[in-house]
């Protein structure tokens, strides 16, 4: 049996959801991250992977009531697409419940002029407007701050040093630093790039300082690194503590006055450390305790790589990372200098004056003469590594020793080998930029990411102006206090013609590992493969005692033939089977799981039919190994003097050229490929324009996928059954729901959601096509990216516009330029700013975009024009109500008819439970599957308690179920608590009979049931549980239980209350003291133990 086959692998965790309503570009930035896209702020916090700036979008999101941003070099959206992402599309909440408003603007001379009309039109009451903007664009807003200098202007300003310089994207510091001098604004800047709490605690801080002084404060953080870096950082605060901390510097800070910005920066970096337990300060030291050379350094990502190289020597250095380059406080900086200090050496690029700050603390304190000061001047472009920054250190530091700097902990084999084990080491791929290292690149970071004990982080670079375009990673797998050293432990090439362009064997260790994809059929490895080798290359091999193995490309199509499953798959699957032989070959049998894991829920497969591919590539020689003559090394041209005089003729003509080590970056993405010219957005073409792509749709790039225009992946599913499980005559219509999903290979855990992509109403589709004056028939063509769609009018209106729904603000804002009656116009325009007529109109009147164009007739867009200025058709998610352990080819939901009569006397509906309740038996609907935070222990034998009101009891259904079939399977299963809510038994007992069955069975302990109107007393859910605290006592803390609460939001302040008293009488009963029990149930939370999911 092999290995993989003993234990099932577990799921790749992944949040990539709906990014429907962003850019190319802002998709892509939001997609970049290998492990998942953060689809909500709340789902960042404790250990994530992800990037910097994600960390950063999620702390000032987390506080911000207000958020302004501009372009940016690389990409427009490049350092707020997670913002436009959870508040354009997600419309997420932040630790105050509220949607932050956000508007984005364009880069142009006198930028700061909308921010500031803004502040002068509504004010902020003191609050901070928050502000992401790069370096560039930072310089044109300077002219319009120079002149508000003297005004209060609580302005915080998130900058990215991202810039573009001579042809590649870099960090420049230095441009946004001469803006703050000039402006006399203060700086904040992270030290460490890996510690997310630091990025966290100075974005808080940052924010909070704007407001304590009333004037404009900047967080300057990296460009590149911080957008493209993805990594685990651990210890992360949820929204809802940030927004904790966030008051509570408010308070800290609200009795105190500062005399000048020194002494405000010190007030507040007192209260930072004092509500969280750090120490940070302007300016930090590491090293040795009594060193002689003192290096500076400024700037995140070199800070935090130059920080590790120096922790790792032994020799008398230190070095001090700025934290406030802005304003450099003298006596901060010089407390923080050691007395033995002979020298300090300044490591910075040219345009940052940091050594004119240090060089006037020491003189102006007297210091100038007793410490000599170096520098090193970097370009901006300059790459760190350990061996770069080794190479720094020894050219100031004679006799240090470098080979301990290099030296690499990390272990060279796994101890208690499973299925998630990884290596420990440095890995590199180089690739063309639309090859499959791109994609296979990625999927092996995830696949080493899902061992716990190691950290992963992986860096992708674009450089478009080499070979056609050129693709690099670098991934990096350490464990806690391990280092990999320089150099790579194992290099994948896709092109040996890249060796042209770069010394790519020069990031790679002696003796490690180097992988190269081959295309052409080999009848003789010695003939066609050894012997067409490029002589430097195997010189360089042999010298450095590498390993080098051919991964054979020329058998995908006989892997194709043999294994019909994977067709399509063949290379990738070969190309990751190579690597993690080479890797970790102890792997042999778990290799199975490894393939499995990269490649996540993207398809279904069988381990069998992986093994069976293993064995087809080792029959067919698809992995081989070149052996390396050691006599490699002593090899010349064939005729060495006439490449000689060739030498010697180009050296007078000009200096050999040495090739590049690293790609230059010069971009964020791939090589276009395709025209940059775009179709219309929605075009009612010719029709037999129309006609030749629906006829040719290849050669239009017509898709003709199930609703293409959404980016998850959709099923098509049938309704088995659709019953109503209130009485007819009672007020509130709930309703139990199941779907057939025979053969449509739809898949859901425990926990998830259903999106149900809902339609509209027929009849009001064929009365607004009436009204409107289009035929239904109509057909219209709609971009998607860069795939076509050609719908009708009528299949727009019912599918894909939301045109019975809420119009907001820019729906006025747009429409009013259509209007041609003057008065009409005025009415439109006035509802575009706002105000009490909007408010009555969204919240009391419920006034749809049908209603609006039937009032307003003179404002008739085109109807192309119509559909571009109504929002789109939304899914609505519901909890799944069922285990597919239990039922395979079946989902059931659980829903209530959200109905109420607005002002106007009319009945109106919530668009999507409406729809599902008139679904008959055998109707088809378009459905997707989210991911969820609700997940049962992971062990069978802990207790689970849960507590849900009205359609709340939907997921507990589904655990219950799941519950019954671990039984079923022999396993052991804890106890189960059951509570729940509503108004009355007779009309409300959802799934009562289900329930006591469970019970009868012995697989329910107990059911709560509070029926609140049932009795003169109200009697609530709350109660029910303080009925059997004890018994709660024993399943939560003596046995380590998990706590559940599904519904609405208002019970939670209560229900969390009693879990408080549960945890309260557990030590109470354990003989413990507790000092802070809310904190312990907030534990919980982080350890999954308590999870909500609330409405």
């Amino acid at each position: 049996m092999a290995p993989h086959a003993l234990a099932e692998t577990p799921a790749v965790s992944s949040l990539d959801s709906s990014v429907n309503e962003l850019d190319i570009s802002s998709t892509a930035i939001i997609k970049a991250n290998p492990f998942g896209t953060a689809v909500d702020p709340n789902l960042i916090k404790g250990a994530v992977y992800t990037s910097a700036s994600t960390i950063i979008n999620q702390a000032v999101y987390s506080i911000a009531s207000k958020i302004f941003s501009y372009e940016t070099v690389g990409a427009d959206n490049l350092i707020d697409s997670h913002i436009q992402l959870w508040s354009q599309t997600y419309q997420r909440g932040n630790s105050f419940g509220i949607v932050p408003f956000f508007h984005k603007l364009q880069v142009r001379s006198g930028a700061s002029n909308a921010i500031l009309g803004y502040f002068k039109k509504n004010g902020t009451n003191g609050q901070p407007l928050s502000v992401f903007v790069g370096g560039n664009g930072l310089n044109y807003m300077r002219s319009s701050l120079a002149g508000q200098l003297n005004d209060s202007l609580p302005l915080s300003l998130n900058v990215s040093a991202i810039d573009f310089v001579e042809d590649s994207l870099v960090s420049n510091y230095g441009s946004s630093l001469s803006v703050a001098r000039d402006l006399g604004f203060p700086v904040f800047t992270p030290v460490d790039s890996k510690d997310g709490l630091e990025l966290q605690h100075l974005a808080v801080l940052n924010h909070t300082f704007a407001s304590f002084v009333g004037k404009p404060s900047l967080f300057l953080f990296d460009g590149p690194d911080f957008v493209k870096s993805f990594t685990r950082y651990s210890n992360l605060l949820s929204v809802e503590k940030l927004g904790h901390l966030y008051q509570g510097l408010l308070n800290d800070l609200s009795s105190v006055v500062p005399t000048s910005v020194d002494n405000a920066i010190d007030l507040a970096f007192n209260a930072l450390n004092n509500l969280t337990g750090k120490s940070y300060a302007p300016f930090e030291y590491v090293g040795s305790a009594n060193p002689e050379t003192v290096f500076i350094i400024y700037g995140s990502h070199e800070s935090t790589q130059v920080s590790d190289l120096i922790k790792r020597s032994g020799d008398k250095i230190g070095l001090v990372k700025v934290r406030v380059p802005l304003p450099f406080n003298h006596g901060k900086f010089l407390a923080t200098i050691p007395s033995s200090t002979k020298k300090l050496v300044v490591l910075s690029p040219d345009n940052v004056s940091l050594k004119a700050d240090i060089t006037a603390a020491l003189f102006l304190n007297g210091r100038y003469f007793g410490i000599t000061i170096d520098e090193f001047v970097y370009s901006l472009d300059f790459t760190w590594t350990p061996i770069t920054i080794a190479k720094i250190l020894s050219e100031f530091v004679p006799n240090l020793n470098v080979d301990k700097l290099l030296l690499s902990t990390a272990k060279n084999s796994v101890e208690a080998l499973t299925a998630n084990s990884s290596p420990e080491g440095q890995f590199v791929f180089w690739g063309k930029d639309n090859g499959i290292i791109t994609t296979t690149a990625d999927k092996l970071a995830l696949s080493l990411s899902l061992d716990n004990s190691k950290a992963v982080d992986i860096r992708n670079r674009y450089d478009n102006s080499q070979a056609g375009g050129v693709f690099q990673s670098q991934i990096i797998v350490t464990s806690e206090g391990s280092t990999v050293g320089d150099g790579a432990d194992v290099v994948i090439i896709e092109d040996l013609a890249l060796l042209d362009n770069y010394d790519i064997l020069a990031t790679v260790k002696p003796g490690a590992k180097v992988l190269y994809i081959n295309n052409k059929k080999i009848a003789s490895l010695e003939e066609d493969v050894v012997a067409k080798l490029p002589l430097e290359f195997k010189k360089t091999l042999a010298s450095n005692q590498n390993e080098l193995i051919l991964v054979d490309f020329s058998i995908i199509d006989t892997l194709d033939e043999l294994n019909n499953s994977i067709k399509g798959l063949s290379g990738e699957f070969l190309l990751q089977l190579a690597f993690w032989r080479a890797s970790l070959p102890e792997l042999k049998g778990f290799i199975v799981n490894k393939l499995l894991q990269a490649n996540g829920n993207s398809f279904e497969l069988l381990a069998t039919v992986l093994d069976n591919f293993i064995n087809i590539v080792d029959d067919n020689q698809g992995i081989k190994e070149i052996v390396v003559d050691s006599k490699w090394s002593e090899l010349v041209e064939e005729d060495p003097e006439e490449k000689e005089e060739q030498q010697e003729e180009e050296e007078e003509e000009e200096e050999v050229k040495q090739l590049p080590f690293f790609v230059k970056e010069t971009s964020l993405f791939p090589n276009p490929r395709t025209s940059t010219e775009t179709a219309e957005e929605i075009n009612t073409n010719a029709h037999t324009s129309l006609a030749q792509k629906i006829a040719f749709p290849e050669a239009y790039n017509v898709s003709q996928e199930l609703r293409p225009d959404l980016p998850m992946k959709n099923f098509v599913v049938k309704v088995q059954e659709n019953k109503r499980l209130t009485p007819t005559e009672y007020s509130r219509n709930i309703f139990h729901i199941e779907f057939d999903i025979t053969g449509t290979g739809l898949t859901y855990d425990i926990g998830e959601a259903l999106g149900i992509h809902g339609r509209n109403n027929s009849e009001a589709v064929e009365e607004f096509l009436q009204f409107y004056g289009v035929d239904g028939d109509l057909l219209v063509e709609i971009s998607n990216g860069a795939e076509l769609q050609i719908r009708s009018a009528r299949q727009v209106l019912s599918e894909m516009v939301d045109f019975l729904g809420k119009p907001p603000k820019r729906f006025y804002e747009s429409l009013a330029e259509y209007a041609t009656d003057e008065t009409e116009k005025t009415a439109i325009a006035k509802l575009a700013t706002g105000g009490e007529e909007l408010k009555q109109r969204q919240e009391v009147s419920f006034d749809t975009y049908f209603d609006i164009l039937q009032e307003f007739k003179s404002a008739k867009p085109a109807f192309q024009d119509l559909i571009k200025i109504i929002s789109p058709l939304k899914r609505r998610e519901y909890s799944i109500a069922s285990s597919q352990k239990i039922h395979e080819n079946a989902i059931h939901l659980l829903i209530v008819v959200v109905d109420w009569v607005d002002s106007k006397g009319r009945l109106r509906y919530g668009h999507c439970s409406k729809y599902l309740s008139d679904l008959k038996i055998g109707d088809e609907l378009v459905v997707s599957v989210k991911p969820s935070v609700m997940k049962l222990p992971p062990l069978s034998t802990q207790p689970i308690v849960m507590s849900g009101l009205g359609t709340g009891l939907a997921p507990f259904k589904a655990f219950i179920e799941e519950k019954i079939w671990q039984k079923n399977q022999g396993m052991e299963i804890g106890e189960i608590y059951l509570y729940l809510g509503s108004r009355h038994k007779k009309e409300e007992y959802l799934y009562g009979e289900l329930w006591e069955a469970y019970k009868d069975a012995g697989v329910l302990t107990h059911i709560g049931a509070a029926f609140s109107r049932d009795q003169p007393q109200k009697i609530y859910i709350q109660d029910k549980i303080r009925d059997t605290i004890e018994e709660l006592t024993d399943a939560i803390v003596t046995k380590n239980g998990s706590f559940y609460l599904c519904g609405p939001t208002w019970p939670v302040p209560d229900i969390t209350q009693c879990l408080e008293d549960i945890v309260a009488n557990g030590a109470k009963k354990q003989g413990v003291e507790i000092k802070d029990v809310a904190k312990v149930v907030e534990d919980m939370k982080e350890e999954g133990r308590y999870i909500l999911e609330v409405y």
